[in-house]
């Protein structure tokens, strides 16, 4: 994603504020928003209609934002389109929230402050993130109910030494049901490299938090930015550490992901699909890639 974000300052709002509906469809939006931390009208639309656009979904955006339960930015792509408008919760949106209880009270404190979704990295990477869980919303249909938690409300505690700690925050989950059962899918998406150790700290996280009888009942998804950072995965979870190896994890890259229908296509590389090259360097390949699961 190419945008400007130098400049970029909230939306200033002008004239009296209206009074909005609230439907299931207005506490289903401020949900969404609150658990991807910020979203478009294509990505809510998405999300809600299966679509990339929908009037209505801008409409109700807009009414949302001059009621003041949102707040607005502009993100100019880096090319002659149009600015795309962003919206996250505002304070008073975040207030309404708590009266209404659709989200966990105790998450509510987590939600960052407009200026620090406004900052370059952070921005890119939750941007890439609803855009991602939006595009693959698309493929539900009659036969393949699927539904989302963001990052707020996909974190996991743990107790220890008396202190409750963090235990796990995955970008997302969704949830697969087909009528032969449901499918877990944690999603963890790498846009830069993080160092080897550093990268399999993380998936040591999922697998001292959940308990070993569930290590292959959820999917551990990984979506890498690039090809050589998920073939470099596989290489340092080999060498270094493959008794995580005990866990269901999967992995992609975006060079697979051109449309939502490639979610449900053979783009996932698992343990059994990845050879190891030995040569002057020792190497990772993946010669075959597997669905997410069946019967997708």
């Amino acid at each position: 994603m190419s945008v400007n974000t130098l400049d970029v300052k909230l939306n200033h709002r002008t004239g009296a504020s209206p009074n909005v509906e609230i439907t299931e469809s207005t506490l289903e939006i401020l949900r969404l928003i609150f658990e991807f931390k910020l979203a478009s009208a294509c990505h809510i639309a998405r999300f809600l209609n299966g679509q990339d656009q929908s009037r209505y979904i801008y409409r109700k955006l807009r009414l949302m934002w001059q009621a003041g339960l949102l707040e607005s930015f502009k993100v100019f792509p880096g090319s002659m389109a149009g600015a795309v408008i962003y919206y996250m919760l505002s304070e008073q949106g975040l207030k309404f929230l708590a009266r209404q209880k659709p989200v966990e009270q105790d998450s509510l404190g987590n939600y960052p402050v407009a200026q620090t979704l406004m900052d370059w990295g952070l921005f890119k990477h939750e941007a890439q993130i609803v855009e991602l869980a939006s595009l693959e919303s698309k493929n539900k249909s009659a036969g393949l109910a699927i539904s989302f938690s963001g990052e707020q409300g996909s974190r996991s505690t743990d107790y220890k030494a008396g202190k409750t700690i963090e235990a796990l925050s995955p970008d997302y989950i969704v949830v697969y049901k087909t009528p032969q059962g449901q499918q877990k899918v944690y999603t963890e998406f790498e846009r830069t490299r993080k160092s080897n150790e550093a990268m399999l700290d993380k998936i040591q996280r999922y697998f001292d938090f959940l308990p070993p009888e569930d290590y292959q009942k959820s999917i551990l998804r990984l979506v890498f930015q690039k090809p050589a950072m998920e073939r470099n995965f596989w290489l340092n979870i080999f060498k270094f550490r493959a008794t995580l190896l005990r866990l269901n994890i999967l992995t992609t890259n975006l060079d697979l992901i051109s449309g939502h229908e490639n979610f449900l296509g053979p783009i996932y590389a698992s343990e059994d699909t990845v050879e190891l090259i030995r040569g002057e360097n020792l190497k990772a390949a993946i010669p075959q890639r597997i669905k997410l699961f069946e019967p997708l």
